[in-house]
């Protein structure tokens, strides 16, 4: 059974950020959005540890598939709480393509190389994916996951952000 009072403030808490992400990269040249969005995670942050607190860690049981994939999207936003990744990643049930993501995130912050190409960043004027650690491997462990083939996602990516 799923606790709806539990998915509506997550829902909430997702709304929130996608709204102010998507504001903040339609005016990248507005020097109050990119703090706004740190704003929202670091409340985010806060909420998102009182869930765990009282609830425990998500699972698709108790809140459905489509609201544990927007708290997975919370979770993916914690940066700066690497510890709180880790543990999401280990305690939720994510799926497997969510999982992949939240990996490639995870290895990033520890200064390590991305396992699935999931993560890009901007560098001279282009988008381009952070370091992978094995591009041979990479479309083989992208469709273990569920992902896309590499070159469709980088093309998806560069049209989503064209800078």
């Amino acid at each position: 059974m799923t606790n709806k009072l539990l998915s509506r403030k997550i829902e909430e808490m997702a709304d929130t950020d996608q709204k102010t992400r998507k504001l903040w990269l339609k005016k990248t040249n507005n020097d109050f959005l990119q703090p706004l969005v740190y704003c929202v995670d670091v409340a985010n942050n806060y909420l998102i540890k009182e869930i765990i607190k009282e609830c425990g860690f998500p699972k698709k049981e108790n809140i459905g598939a489509k609201t544990l994939k927007k708290f997975w999207l919370l979770v993916q936003h914690q940066d700066l709480d690497l510890k709180l990744q880790k543990e999401c990643l280990e305690n939720c049930d994510f799926d497997l393509k969510e999982k992949a993501y939240l990996t490639d995130r995870i290895l990033l912050s520890e200064g390590k190389k991305q396992i699935y190409g999931t993560q890009f960043h901007k560098n001279k004027g282009k988008l381009v994916p952070r370091p992978i650690k094995n591009r041979k491997e990479l479309e083989n462990l992208r469709k273990s996951a569920g992902l896309e083939p590499f070159s469709e996602y980088k093309k998806k990516m560069s049209n989503l952000f064209p800078f």
